[in-house]
């Protein structure tokens, strides 16, 4: 295999993004660049320098949607899902694959490893800030994630002693299960509808409430292409991180480490 480099991982990651962008124009699917990718958007007109993924949100009717019908749609199949739904993938939300690609996250077992990917999270109706599913999809993430880690890789030497012990435990149980678990937990948080989206799998703030006025497609430059970001996006920015604004400081800037390769 033949290592790539993060430029390349951005640029096929824009190629994947072209794809699900294709899609759904075509189907009417709505999508919003989420998390980094947002905030590159508006403030750097396409990647954060120093970041090397791409995320989107979707409600959860248009996202199951796109699972049912990506294969059927997509233009090549060079593009596929990872999803622990045929168990292609170990998380609870749906990744689009470059499969002439392999790469190895630094803390998740290389048996693992997917394409260069596009993550896709749902956006599902959210009762209140305090609700159970918000715990539970925590603990439920919290022991997934001891599922799949790779016990000789941690943040720290006191990480990595607790990882070894753990280890042999959830290494026998099963993380696609668990990524269903969280899957349905967060599909079935709220049974009635509600004004407020929340991203209770991807969950970068706990119990964060999402109004749905906010999300609104307003399509925006990322890079040479355009894609749509929420028309809210000064208060679902402002939400998500405070002072989105302001650049960090350079030892604050956090950085995805990976391998990537062309098969």
């Amino acid at each position: 295999m033949e290592r790539i480099t993060t430029d390349d991982m951005k640029r096929i990651e824009l190629e994947i993004m072209d794809e699900i962008d294709r899609i759904c124009r075509e189907k009417g699917l709505s999508y919003f660049l989420a998390y980094g990718s947002c905030l590159g958007a508006v403030r750097h007109g396409g990647f954060i320098p120093w970041d090397d993924d791409m995320d989107i949100l979707m409600p959860r009717a248009d996202y199951e949607r796109l699972i049912a019908e990506f294969d059927a749609a997509k233009a090549s199949d060079r593009f596929g899902l990872a999803t622990y739904r045929d168990k292609s993938g170990i998380y609870p939300f749906v990744k689009v694959v470059d499969k002439t690609t392999k790469v190895y996250e630094n803390f998740v077992q290389k048996t693992y490893a997917t394409g260069v990917w596009v993550d896709i999270f749902p956006l599902d109706e959210a009762p209140n800030a305090r609700d159970r599913a918000y715990v539970r999809g925590t603990r439920l993430a919290l022991v997934r994630s001891l599922m799949v880690a790779d016990p000789s890789v941690g943040s720290s030497p006191f990480v990595k002693l607790v990882k070894r012990i753990a280890h042999p435990f959830f290494s026998r149980m099963d993380p696609y299960a668990a990524a269903r678990k969280i899957d349905e937990n967060a599909r079935n948080a709220c049974a009635r509808e509600t004004d407020f989206y929340g991203d209770i799998i991807g969950e970068y703030v706990a119990g964060t409430l999402l109004p749905k006025a906010w999300f609104e497609p307003l399509e925006v430059p990322f890079e040479d292409r355009r894609y749509f970001i929420p028309k809210s996006y000064e208060e679902y920015l402002t939400k998500t991180y405070g002072d989105w604004r302001t650049p960090p400081a350079e030892e604050d800037r956090d950085v995805h480490v990976f391998e990537a390769y062309a098969l």
